[in-house]
């Protein structure tokens, strides 16, 4: 009887623990919320985006009125058919909406929790994208600056200050793309350490 109880209490204890970790985990993710704001800048995509030639004036292509009227399908496809959004989604047959209008069908989106979870997964792939590139960056900037560690010797070993060879870098034109890459050559730190 002892050991059954023993084991009952082991396994209460176990599956707690297990649910405080769920919960924690739950806590700790970053799970994006959708605000309106996020839910606004989708819907502003139904305003096609306006050329402007000095000469001419102003011009809405083609290609960008084809955009914006997929992106207003879309949208009515969102909201229900009794409510105001609709109507203006539907009635309006000139290129643009009013930042008002706007804000009508952004907050008739909110409430439509298929249209918020779809923005929401969106905007977090679009963020999960926006990080790899900013890692896949700055892990190229490090190897950047592995690789030339050599060059920065060099010219350390020649008894001149890096902060005056960053400098003769950045203004020389010839070598300025290495300053913002930090991918030095011997090419740059030989010339510099011969100044």
């Amino acid at each position: 009887m002892q050991k059954t109880c023993a084991i009952k209490i082991i396994a209460v204890s176990l599956s707690c623990k297990i649910k405080i970790r769920t919960i924690i985990n739950i806590k700790n993710s970053k799970k994006m919320k959708v605000t309106i704001k996020d839910i606004y800048n989708q819907v502003s995509y139904i305003n096609p985006s306006v050329s402007t030639i000095s000469s001419i004036g102003d011009f809405v292509e083609e290609s960008s009125r084809q955009a914006a009227a997929y992106s207003r399908r879309k949208l009515i496809d969102y909201v229900s058919n009794d409510s105001l959004a609709f109507k203006i989604l539907t009635s309006n047959l000139k290129d643009f909406f009013s930042e008002k209008q706007m804000w009508v069908i952004a907050y008739e989106l909110q409430k439509n929790a298929e249209y918020v979870a779809k923005l929401q997964a969106k905007l977090e792939v679009e963020e999960r994208r926006a990080e790899a590139k900013a890692a896949a960056s700055k892990a190229k900037l490090n190897a950047n600056k592995e690789a030339s560690q050599e060059v920065l010797d060099f010219v350390k070993s020649s008894k001149k200050l890096l902060k005056d060879y960053y400098a003769f870098v950045k203004k020389n034109k010839k070598y300025s793309k290495e300053f913002y890459s930090k991918k030095f050559t011997l090419e740059s730190a030989t010339e510099f350490v011969n100044l």
